[in-house]
């Protein structure tokens, strides 16, 4: 009976992969608003899991990904385990230089993935050159 329940489950992956490939899943949104000490970009797929949503910063540069994990497990030539993961979203977006890279944040909520990028303080955002003289 084992073999029969890995065979459907196994089945069942591929079907459910092969239909998200081929146009099943509904396509990520992404959505930036400005608040008063933050931008916040909302991520929105619906049927995905947050465990799915990557969010990474990458010096100056902000990635947001979405893998699709295929529930099956194959074996591979050492005997080892792999999973198939494949893309379904990737945006790589610029840090402006008025958000303080340090204090991004994520949070998962009533199935979206918010991104919070705070402003750096004012102070920061603006000051005098003094221009030495050399001679």
């Amino acid at each position: 009976m084992k073999a029969i329940e890995n065979v459907f489950q196994g089945t069942g992956g591929q079907i459910d992969l092969l239909n998200t490939l081929y146009g099943g899943s509904s396509q990520t949104t992404m959505q930036v608003e400005r608040e008063d000490e933050r931008l916040v970009i909302t991520l929105s797929a619906p049927g995905v899991r947050a465990n799915a949503f990557n969010v990474l910063v990458e010096g100056s540069k902000l990635v947001l990904y979405t893998l699709l994990v295929n529930t099956s497990v194959t074996q591979d030539e050492e005997g080892g385990s792999q999973r198939l993961a494949v893309p379904m979203f990737l945006r790589v977006l610029d840090i402006p230089s008025f958000v303080d890279a340090d204090q991004i944040e994520a949070i998962h909520e009533h199935g979206q993935v918010m991104i919070m990028l705070p402003f750096k303080d004012e102070e920061h955002l603006h000051r005098r050159i003094d221009i030495k003289d050399l001679f």
